[in-house]
């Protein structure tokens, strides 16, 4: 699944979903990983809801006293499939510094690991994580 069609999917969702019968809009994002494509992408909030105890999606940014930066991006479905990847490409850092506690994680990587996108979203249509 591309990018593309991923936004256009909750697009597509939102605009059907948008009825007075409804309180409001919601996604459910399961941790979907594509191998072949090298990507991965859920809501932390249906990850950390999911009836499976092995579904995650996280990414985390570093900085180290000699005022280097990284960040690093992990998932595993529900299948128990893992993926990883790290960069220290300033707009990566800053992107998964931006990452909130209920927001959409979208990643990809190449061959030899490391984040080529990372893309994070917020809205009130994706699910918050339950206590």
């Amino acid at each position: 699944m591309t990018k593309k069609n991923v936004v256009l999917g909750c697009a597509m969702a939102a605009v059907l979903a948008g009825t007075a019968a409804w309180a409001g809009s919601r996604y459910v994002g399961p941790v979907t990983i594509n191998l072949s494509a090298k990507e991965a992408y859920g809501t932390l909030g249906s990850a950390r809801n999911s009836q499976d105890a092995l579904q995650f999606i996280t990414c985390d940014a570093h900085a180290f006293n000699d005022g280097s930066k990284h960040m690093s991006c992990t998932a595993k479905n529900a299948s128990g499939t893992s993926v990883y990847c790290t960069s220290t490409v300033p707009v990566l850092v800053e992107t998964a510094r931006s990452l909130s506690g209920d927001a959409f994680v979208f990643f990809e990587w190449d061959a030899s690991g490391a984040c080529t996108y990372l893309g994070v979203g917020h809205s009130s249509e994706f699910e918050p994580k339950r206590p």
